[in-house]
Formats: structure tokens, C-alpha cells, sequence
């Protein structure tokens, strides 16, 4: 079985992984509530249990709270759910309905509604919320704490369950035009996680805050810029992406390479804004990044994905289009890097670190080395080759991506392999990673 799931593990018949086990705790955090409100959420509860119990012999009745305040959670777990559900075949007919509150971006939730009974509404949201909490593992509840890594072909099986309207995809050619781009010509997006960004936006970092400083997916966006050249070379536009205003702008002449999320998003209504953040990477060519949830505006409409700068290893391809490269581990007792073995040994493994893991790493001085100019270039050359057939496969590529799966034993909840592929040239060019 894979490292990012747990045997003994099973919550809803679903294994997890290490983040979905954080997130699986946080939910069951003990309520402050006082006694008169803990009836009116017990007595709720069973009202709500009572009709799922009356409906199920025809139909099957569920609640599902979305996660519409945080990017990743909410694009990623929702889109799952929906995928997964499109494949399933009920002797029920499904009676399901979806409750957001305060959400990161109203384009991607009127999508949703298009595609399954929603309500939007704060207060209904916060007081189920409540009652989740205290009968948390009743099957009443829609399960939307999956994020669909390494679920199969629960995932790449469904087609995307999210499109534009013919009045949104007119806006999105307008807004295209605005940034200079004609009809048809091709663009990538990309996107590098700073300390100033937060999958929430409303809640970005304390400055100066362990989470700020230290999260292991912060990168540098200059890294890209070897790759954005090449790529307006190819006659593709580049486009930055992001949700926050970065720590800093790109230093660019090149006019084919456009920061958005720098220059032009805060000049923009909130509206337009979330509608581009989710046009943008939904109709690029591809889209290179970090594995912060930005990429998963494109993931979600199976946008090939160019991943940089992963840790840990349980981060890999949804997709079987999608490449990625992964940080570096420098032990600066010795100035060595580690093999991928000894950083699992290590605890760098799963799809989430700890304050405490990231501590323990640093006092036994093991610290990260993010991707460089010259590897993302690398790995953009290589998404570009092979997306356009110009890939010519090498003798020992098969035994390298062996390797590395079997290093790593990054198999999907099934046993299978996972989807994506590491970068042939990042395992070429780095022999004592394996």
C-alpha cells in the first residue's frame, strides 16, 4: 500500500491521507457550546437523521458543507465529489444538497450550482456547521473532506464536472483581449506560493509567522522566468496567476509575459477578478506551479499541470498529461543532499508536513532547496514536447519512473500507480536522488 494511506484507517469507507486526517481532527474539535444549544443542534441533527431515515428506502438524502473559504478544499474536494458521484450508478435516486458560506471565488460556485442543488447562505451554513460537529461521522453528512489525490480513476475516469456558459466564455474572450491576447492563441499560466499567500485570501499570513517564513511550498516566481522566455519563443503567452498580492512583481520587458496577479488583479472588481481567476487556468495550454491550490483552477477542467518545488512525495499528478519536479533535501550539517529514500526515512512523506515534522527536520539540519531556473526550464521543455508529440521516449525513462515509484511507493488507494509522471530529465540530471 501506498505511504499516503493508513491500513487500519478508514473513515466512511474511505482511507486518507495525512492532510485529510488533519483536516478529519480539526473538524471533531470539541464545540463551546452551552446546554441549551447543544439540544437545539442534537434535536436538529435527529430531525435532519429522521428524514434521511424516511427517504432512504427510494432515495438517498445528503448534506454536504463545502469548504468554499479555502482555494484547494474547495476546488479540488468539490470537483472529486462531483466526479466521483457522476460515475456512480445508485439503485438510489441521490438526494443531495451543498451549503456554502463565505466563499474564495462565486465563478467557480455558480458553476457549481449548475451542476447540483446549492444553497448560499452563511447563517444555515455556520449553524450545520455546528451540528456536523457533534454527529460529525453520521452518514447524512457528504464526505467532502477527499481530496481525490491518489483516488484513481474516481478521478481521472469523470470528465470535468464544471463548465462555462456561452455568456461566460464570450466575458472570457473579452477579458483575453484586455490582456492582449487574440482568439486562439495559445498561453500558459504560472504561479509560485510566497509568504505573503493563503488558501484563504480573507486570512493571509501573520508577517513574520512560522507559516509565513517557513511553509515548505514557498518558492521564488523569478525561477520561472527562464521558462516564461522560452516559452514566448514557442509564440506562447505567459500569464501569472495568484489570488493575493505578492510579496513582488515580475522584472520583465518581454511583453509576451504578463503578470496578472501583480499588476493587474487588484485593479480589477471583485467579480471580474474571481471570474479571471478561474477562466485563466481553465483555457491555458498548460499550467506550471507549486503544489499551493492555485494549480487547481486547471486541474479541475483537466488542464495539464508542470508541477514544481513538491514536497512531500505524495504530491504527484492527478493526470496522466501532468509532469513534476520536487524540492531538494540539504542536510547543511554535511552540505549533502539526501537520496529520496533517506528523506522518507526522514518523515518526508505522505502530502502534508507539520509544524513539528518542519521543526524536526531543521534541529536535525535538513532544510529544503527549491527548483532552480534551469530545472523548471527543464520541465517546461519537456510538458511542451510531449503535449505536442515532439517527445522522443528514452531507453532508460521506463526504469527510472520504476525507480522512483518504487523509492517512494506512491500507489493510488486501489494499489495502482498514480497518474503523473516525474520529470525524465530531473531523475536524469540528479543519479543520487535514487
Amino acid at each position: 500500500m501506498s505511504q499516503l494511506f493508513d491500513k487500519k484507517r478508514r473513515t466512511k469507507k474511505n482511507l486518507k491521507t495525512p492532510k485529510e486526517i488533519i483536516w478529519e481532527a480539526e473538524e471533531k474539535n470539541y464545540l463551546n457550546i452551552n446546554f441549551f444549544q447543544k439540544i437545539i443542534y442534537k434535536f436538529t441533527w435527529f430531525f435532519l437523521f429522521l428524514i434521511r431515515f424516511l427517504l432512504y428506502p427510494l432515495f438517498d438524502f445528503k448534506i454536504g458543507l463545502l469548504y468554499s473559504d479555502k482555494i484547494g478544499r474547495f476546488l479540488g474536494n468539490t470537483e472529486f465529489y462531483l466526479r466521483k458521484k457522476s460515475l456512480e450508478k445508485n439503485k438510489k435516486i441521490p438526494v443531495h444538497i451543498l451549503i456554502s458560506g463565505r466563499t474564495v471565488n462565486n465563478q467557480i460556485l455558480e458553476m457549481i450550482s449548475r451542476r447540483t442543488f446549492l444553497i448560499k447562505n452563511i447563517t444555515i451554513y455556520n449553524f450545520l456547521n455546528n451540528i456536523k460537529k457533534i454527529s460529525n461521522d453520521s452518514n447524512l453528512w457528504i464526505d467532502l473532506n477527499i481530496t481525490g489525490w491518489l483516488r484513481g480513476r474516481d478521478w481521472t475516469a469523470a470528465k470535468p464536472q464544471l463548465s462555462f456558459s456561452l455568456k461566460e466564455e464570450k466575458r472570457g474572450k473579452k477579458l483575453l483581449q484586455s490582456l492582449g491576447l487574440d482568439e486562439n492563441v495559445p498561453f500558459v499560466c504560472i504561479f509560485a506560493k510566497d509568504k505573503l499567500y493563503s488558501d484563504n485570501p480573507d486570512k493571509p499570513p501573520i508577517p513574520n509567522s512560522f507559516w509565513s517564513k517557513k511553509d515548505f511550498r514557498n518558492c521564488d516566481i523569478d525561477n520561472y522566468l527562464m521558462a516564461s522566455e522560452y516559452l514566448t519563443k514557442k509564440n506562447i503567452f505567459v500569464i501569472r496567476m495568484g489570488l493575493h498580492e505578492p510579496e513582488k512583481v515580475l522584472e520583465t520587458t518581454n511583453s509576451m509575459i504578463i503578470d496578472y496577479t501583480g499588476k493587474i488583479r487588484k485593479n480589477l472588481s471583485k467579480d471580474d477578478a474571481e471570474f479571471a481567476d478561474a477562466y485563466l487556468p481553465a483555457k491555458c495550454k498548460f499550467f506550471i506551479g507549486c503544489t499551493s491550490a492555485t494549480y487547481q483552477f486547471a486541474s479541475i477542467f483537466n488542464r495539464p499541470v508542470a508541477s514544481t518545488n513538491m514536497i512531500p512525495y505524495g504530491e504527484c499528478g492527478r493526470n496522466f498529461h501532468d509532469l513534476f519536479i520536487f524540492k531538494k533535501c540539504l542536510n547543511k550539517k554535511n552540505n549533502q543532499l539526501l537520496s529520496i529514500s533517506d528523506a522518507i526515512k526522514n518523515g518526508i512523506t505522505g502530502d502534508w508536513l507539520t509544524e513539528d515534522q518542519i521543526l524536526d527536520l531543521e534541529s536535525n539540519n535538513i532544510f529544503f532547496e527549491q527548483n532552480s531556473e534551469s530545472e523548471i526550464l527543464e520541465l517546461t521543455k519537456e510538458m511542451y514536447q510531449r503535449l505536442n508529440n515532439l517527445w522522443q521516449p528514452k531507453d532508460d525513462e521506463s526504469s527510472l519512473q520504476e525507480k522512483f515509484l518504487k523509492i517512494t511507493k506512491i500507489y493510488d488507494s486501489d494499489g495502482e500507480k498514480f497518474p503523473g509522471k516525474i520529470s525524465y530529465y530531473f531523475l536524469k540530471n540528479n543519479p543520487e536522488l535514487l
